[in-house]
């Protein structure tokens, strides 16, 4: 018969007896009240199983690796560290079936902290997420952590951390906390991340936590607790250092834990003692079965650092991250390049406008859709934003200059279509673009805080296209070219309007979002902020008129829609601005109408209305 010992701890005798060993029926097990240690007649080829709590694991490994026994563990429900750091099913089935594997044990790493063993984890400062027990992770706990920390935002600030691996490598940064892991499987968020580790590779790992606004680091908190399969990757604000050793240094006594327990020092020491105990794993532990790599790797380049480093220590953390040196030296490089009216930027620019021509006149949005996606206008307004913010003559000669090119380019290529065009017929397509109201205003302030941000930040560039969608640059002028073409002053004036709200609004908001990101301090930015507003200002007012006789139009059909007078109904009310108003309705009734009664309808209207109606009805009759 097959050999076990059993270690329990002392208050689990009844459950012992009652539910392990009736599992265990075809072993023969000596069962053991584990203590203050080990008896000295353990047999090293007899298979250690424990049901034992954190701290006597904690003990009893150091004492396991030195008489070289193969342990087995099971899910004591005082043992969260030790399960999540061997990788120990929940289930006590599960975990028997592992424990009693008939395969021998497999070498694993030990992380030791100042000489403590370290069953799952080391978290120095506030680590929030990174933590690594998963305890109290129902719905209402998560809440509740969320909200503790969003109520005590403004009080966090980063600590200095001086991080030296044992290859040598120096990392003096600022970061909220540090965690350091023997390997991936510690939680949730290091199972995903560190998706590559093993439980013997000879190497840990150190995850630096050092967002540099409460914003990023709030939307990283709230997706930790709440979109778990969300996250696949560290955020860019996590460094990594995957090394064998690892000291933690700063001034002042660093805060710290080890398995939950609390502790206090000036230096941290972590290292890894490779292949040291002799373990069953459980079935979520990783076991790598190459000899180990110790090479040591980081990724640490979004780390705060330098004079970075420095500004961040010396105040709460903001809520905005705002731009550094290196960041304004990128950006600018980009927007001094979109300024220009290169060669390629022409040819999108006759090519978008033909593109939207065409598609307006057969009045498909598909093609106008391709064409507001291929225009370039978008790139020289960011520039001249950043130029009007920071009062930069070059971006703001050189972005006016692409943009008056485009725009004089865009009403030729356009007009000169529509002379080629034997179409003169205001459809769908273009009388949408003659009646601008402030909602297009609003697109055109969102659109530029969005092509702003994506300029800013690289990792969002990519909705750039769906940005110059939202906004459509090109097709208003293609509208006023057609307009020019036609010689009908309204519709060259109602489309170019459009142009201008949507080239004053994203200006405005982009220069709004560069500086709440930080590229411009107020006192620079005041001028070319004032002019931008005074613009919008000038350009609200038809704006706002405009709108007004949305709402008044929107009114008149939901009165009409909604009226009924002798069995007879309106509908698809449809209306042209003026004095008289146009109204083009479909009656229904259930008789065939005459004259004198259509008459009779007209002046229902005009008496609902109080204003006199040139009515154009069609009859329908409904039986």
């Amino acid at each position: 018969m097959r050999k076990l010992t059993l270690l329990h701890s002392p208050d689990q005798a009844a459950f012992v007896r009652e539910r392990l060993l009736p599992r265990l029926d075809t072993w023969a097990v000596r069962v053991i009240a584990y203590g203050h240690g080990l008896p000295e007649d353990l047999d090293p080829a007899v298979r250690v199983l424990c049901w034992l709590p954190d701290a006597d694991i904690a003990r009893l490994l150091p004492e396991a690796v030195e008489r070289g026994l193969c342990v087995a563990l099971l899910p004591h429900p005082e043992m969260p560290h030790a399960r999540a750091g061997f990788g120990i099913s929940a289930r006590l089935d599960e975990a028997l079936a592992d424990a009693l594997n008939p395969e021998n044990g497999q070498p694993v790493d030990l992380l030791y902290c100042n000489d403590t063993l370290v069953l799952n984890s080391v978290q120095l400062g506030r680590t929030f997420t990174l933590s690594a027990p998963e305890s109290g992770t129902g719905l209402g706990a998560r809440v509740r952590r969320f909200l503790s920390f969003a109520r005590s935002a403004d009080e966090v600030r980063l600590a200095p951390f001086r991080i030296e691996t044992r290859k040598g490598k120096v990392l003096d940064t600022a970061a909220l906390g540090v965690v350091v892991v023997a390997h991936g499987r510690s939680s949730s968020l290091t199972r995903r991340a560190l998706a590559d580790s093993a439980a013997n590779d000879g190497m840990l790992h150190a995850l630096v936590l050092a967002p540099r606004s409460l914003i990023e680091f709030l939307r990283f908190l709230f997706a930790s607790l709440f979109l778990r399969g969300v996250a696949e990757r560290l955020p860019p604000f996590v460094g990594h250092l995957r090394t064998e050793a690892v000291r933690i240094l700063r001034a002042q006594p660093i805060e710290f834990s080890v398995d939950g327990v609390g502790q206090s020092a000036r230096e941290v020491s972590l290292e890894v003692r490779p292949r040291a105990l002799n373990l069953v794993p459980g079935r979520h532990l990783s076991i790598d079965s190459t000899p180990p790599d110790a090479k040591e790797s980081y990724r640490i380049g979004e780390l705060p650092q330098g004079e970075v480093r420095t500004v961040l220590l010396g105040q709460p953390l903001p809520w905005i991250h705002h731009a550094e040196t290196e960041e304004f030296r990128e950006l600018f490089l980009v927007l001094k390049g979109n300024a220009r009216a290169s060669e390629s930027f022409l040819t999108l620019m006759v090519l978008s406008t033909l593109l939207a021509t065409i598609g307006l006149f057969a009045n498909s949005a598909p093609v106008i859709i391709g064409a507001m996606i291929l225009a370039p206008l978008m790139s020289p307004i960011i520039s001249l934003a950043m130029g009007v913010l920071r009062q930069n003559e070059y971006l703001m000669s050189e972005s006016a200059r692409s943009l008056v090119l485009g725009i004089v380019l865009a009403l030729g290529c356009a007009t000169v279509l529509t002379w080629l065009t034997p179409l003169e017929l205001v459809n769908s397509e273009i009388a949408a673009r003659l009646r601008p109201t402030l909602l297009d205003l609003g697109v055109a302030v969102i659109s530029g805080i969005a092509g702003a941000y994506a300029h800013a930040r690289s990792e969002v560039a990519r909705s750039l296209a769906g940005v110059a969608i939202a906004v459509a640059l090109v097709p208003p002028l293609a509208v006023s070219g057609i307009g020019i073409g036609w010689g009908e002053a309204p519709v060259f004036y109602g489309a170019f309007l459009l142009f201008l709200t949507n080239l004053i609004g994203i200006v405005l908001a982009a220069a709004l979002t560069f500086l709440w990101l930080g590229f411009s301090p107020f006192r620079l930015a005041r001028r070319g902020l004032a002019i931008t507003l005074i613009l919008t200002g000038a350009v609200s007012v038809p704006l706002a008129l405009g709108f007004w006789h949305m709402v008044e139009e929107n009114r008149i059909v939901r009165t009409l829609e909604s009226w009924e007078s002798e069995g007879l109904r309106l509908r698809d009310v449809r209306i042209r601005p003026g004095e008289p108003l146009y109204l083009s309705v479909r009656l229904l009734s259930d008789v065939p109408l005459d004259s004198a009664r259509i008459d009779s309808v007209k002046q229902d209207i005009e008496t609902l209305l109080g204003r006199d109606v040139i009515l154009e009805a069609s009859v329908a009759v409904v039986r």
